[in-house]
């Protein structure tokens, strides 16, 4: 058996375990590079001799990489080669087994690598209870297992920090660690430990999500990318295994990134968000657009808003207005906005700033819902005299402007972007490039994601993590247009965390073409949808019987409910009710339902019926006119506040918003469907985030002293999920701080029975 993982990830405690297992059994360790090569050779021989000599024994061999290239290797592959049953070799590596050693035996031996060692949240919250001397609620341990890839070394290390830290406060001093360096030292010594071209290789890959061969091989070529994959399969670089995708723990990926940068920058860079740096002061405006250039705009803002009451940077003030006019242009009323901008214009004519007022005037075009080609006659003045870079920058401010209203197009994007890129720009034309996928993502085409491939590297080549959440939204809208909501939450932090202010809800939909069509919303009764526990249909108040409703339009109506009002694609709605049709006939048969839908609607409301399925370009959506009016979209608000109040450090709200989320869960989403493939993940996730809400209100209750209302949020908990491994902690853990002790020994039981059911016990 060979055992491959890098420092800290298990394998000396496996070896440990395995000895204390069996009857007849040796454990060498060889030790480092540093140790005396003599040594090391004759702790070697004996365990050979004992090994030969023995009837029957397993013999496990330690830090076996320090014997690459020497004479041991070769000894070691002759033992290897004298395997048999009665006699069994454990090898244990930081990096790859040397084809001699896995070849000589015979037989292709059992690899245990990296992904098969990270610990599990339980395992994680035992660490922290053994080793720190703390109580780690669940929560909070998913988020180390979620941060280090449940890498050993670094949660021990992390327990061990943990023992001077107030429980009050471990939670959140545990989130603020993992944002921080304690990992650098264990994390340097397993990077060393690599071969520098494969480390070199893990830092232009380490803002990729997942390590796969393409996006690799168009880093670094397809020789390059093949070794970095060998290695990491080989289990020499510690990873994680989501949806068969290799993936890096984010603080490793972190870390590799900030070794690159540091490896790298030998001269100032002037897109980085610094205001002094090697030789010279930057103005506060500089780092304005240096951030604004990285994606980082509310951090931009303040910098903004810091030059213009700055008196040295006078000459600046204009252009910082024109900028904050920009970015608040959708906050702010239209009329204000060109007032602003007019007399932004007036100041540049005055004072001959000639080119600061074309630029100018193209806001005021783009801004105005002018003919679109009055911005575009701007620009093109621009051209005419030569001056590349004011074109470019005008031509981006009227694709920001057109973009936020819904009217820009793919082809804009790259066209702006090879605009961008020709006058040096890259930085910006990589968010261009971005913009373009989303737009041509809901196409589907091999164009699109041709697109998404290029806006991916472009943002890998440009360093900037910002362009990633958007498109992972991009691809959603390709590969799987019905879920993207799905990936609203996680994106819209991502984007948060990088600067960006809070992503539209208009891009997590999935409409036709280029963009979210527009429409007005019509005059319509007041409509309500339940998906928890079966669907319901109301209008002012009254429940709609259904039963009239012939059996493809009610799912019609169950699938519009589970987008929550957003517009669903016609044809995804007919490949998934009509898919056996062929497209033409299975669109055909979606209008068929929808005519059949409305005219099997109460008579009163005819005329207005259409309001309840209507029409967006090529997409349907029900007439919700208010999240809170569909209880699935209210149960995720309802989360999100949940949430903001708990970095807040809002307990109350915290809990507020979780009851008022559980009070919404009342069963599953849609049980009518069965196990219909288009409503089967949906409810999983709610189900899943249920059971996770009601854990984290129990542990809130029992922080407020209510012992009753933690037992009774953490049985909620269990009879949502019973196969959630942290409800079931969690029901036993208030139960022992309830001081319940049968109440407890039940639940471990109910537990066990569960882990038996699973096969884990």
């Amino acid at each position: 058996m060979l055992v491959v993982a890098p420092s800290g990830a298990g394998k000396s405690t496996l070896l440990r375990r395995l000895h204390q297992s069996i009857a007849r059994g040796e454990v060498v360790h060889l030790g480092g590079a540093d140790r005396d090569p003599s040594e090391r050779d004759a702790q070697l021989h004996v365990a050979m001799a004992g090994f030969e000599s023995a009837d029957a024994i397993t013999l496990a061999i330690d830090d076996v990489h320090v014997l690459a290239g020497t004479r041991s290797e070769a000894a070691l592959a002759e033992m290897t080669a004298r395997c048999d049953p009665a006699h069994h070799l454990v090898l244990a590596s930081r990096l790859p087994i040397a084809p001699e050693l896995t070849t000589a035996c015979g037989t292709e031996p059992d690899l245990v690598s990296a992904p098969d060692l990270v610990l599990r949240v339980d395992e994680v919250a035992d660490v922290f209870r053994i080793v720190g001397g703390n109580f780690l609620p669940l929560e909070s341990a998913s988020q180390v297992v979620s941060e280090t890839g449940g890498w050993a070394g670094l949660v021990h290390d992390l327990a061990v920090w943990s023992r001077s830290i107030e429980p009050d406060a471990l939670e959140s001093a545990v989130a603020t660690a993992l944002r921080g360096d304690f990992a650098a030292p264990r994390l340097e010594r397993a990077l060393r430990a690599l071969p520098s071209d494969i480390l070199r290789s893990l830092e232009l890959t380490s803002a990729l999500p997942a390590l796969e061969f393409g996006p690799c091989a168009r880093l670094l070529g397809a020789e390059s990318a093949t070794r970095l994959l060998d290695v990491v399969d080989g289990g020499a670089v510690m990873h994680v295994r989501q949806l068969g995708r290799r993936a890096l723990p984010p603080i490793l990926r972190r870390h590799l990134r900030s070794r690159a940068m540091l490896e790298t920058r030998t001269t100032p860079v002037p897109a980085a968000p610094v205001t002094v740096s090697a030789g010279y002061r930057t103005t506060a405006f500089d780092d304005a657009v240096a951030r604004l250039r990285r994606g980082d705009v509310v951090g931009a803002v303040a910098l903004l808003e810091l030059a213009l009451r700055t008196p040295s940077e006078a000459a600046r003030h204009r252009m910082a207005r024109l900028a904050l006019l920009v970015i608040r242009e959708p906050l702010a009323p239209r009329e204000a906005t060109l007032d602003a901008l007019d007399e932004i214009e007036r100041e540049c004519v005055a004072l001959g700033l000639e080119a600061q007022a074309r630029i100018v005037r193209g806001a005021i075009a783009a801004t105005s819902d002018l003919p679109e080609h009055s911005c575009a006659e701007v620009v093109a003045e621009f051209d005419a005299r030569g001056e590349a870079t004011s074109a470019a920058i005008t031509a981006g401010i009227g694709f920001v402007i057109r973009a936020r209203r819904g009217r820009a197009t793919a082809p804009q994007a790259s066209a702006l972007s090879r605009r961008l890129e020709h006058v040096g720009l890259g930085d910006l034309a990589a968010w261009s490039c971005a913009a373009g996928a989303i737009l041509a993502a809901p196409a589907r085409t091999a164009d699109a994601r041709r697109q998404i491939l290029d806006a991916e590297s472009a943002a890998i080549a440009s360093g900037i993590d910002g362009i990633l959440p958007l498109l992972d939204v991009a691809r959603a809208l390709v590969d799987s247009p019905a879920d993207v909501r799905a990936h609203a939450a996680s994106v819209r932090r991502r984007a948060l965390e990088a600067g960006l202010p809070r992503l539209p809800a208009s891009l997590f939909r999935a409409p036709s073409g280029g963009s979210a069509p527009a429409y007005v919303e019509p005059r319509h009764p007041h409509l309500t949808v339940g998906c928890f526990g079966g669907f319901r249909l109301r209008v002012d108040g009254g429940e709609i019987d259904l039963r009239v409703v012939r059996p493809q339009a009610r799912a019609l109506l169950r699938m519009l409910a589970l987008n929550a009002g957003a517009p669903v694609h016609r044809e995804i709605i007919a490949d998934i009710l009509w898919g056996d049709l062929g497209v033409d006939s299975a669109v055909h048969a979606l209008h068929v339902s929808v005519s059949s839908l409305r005219r099997s609607l109460p008579a009163e409301l005819v005329g207005e019926a259409a309001s309840v399925v209507e029409r967006v370009g090529v997409a349907y959506r029900l007439g919700i006119t208010d999240r809170r009016d569909c209880d699935l979209a209210d149960f995720d608000d309802r989360l999100a506040e949940a949430a903001a109040a708990k970095l807040r450090r809002d307990p109350d709200a915290a809990a507020n918003g979780l009851r008022t989320a559980l009070d919404r869960y009342v069963g599953d989403v849609l049980p009518e469907d069965g196990p219909a493939e288009w409503v089967t993940g949906a409810r999983e996730r709610y189900r899943v985030r249920a059971a996770e809400a009601a854990s984290s209100l129990a542990h809130l209750e029992l922080r407020f002293g209510d012992g009753r209302a933690a037992v009774a949020a953490a049985s909620r908990a269990v009879e949502i999920d019973p196969w959630l491994d942290e409800s079931w902690r969690t029901l036993v853990m208030v139960h022992r701080r309830s001081g319940d002790v049968v109440a407890a020994a039940r639940a471990e039981e109910g537990y066990l029975r569960m882990r038996v059911a699973l096969g884990v016990e």
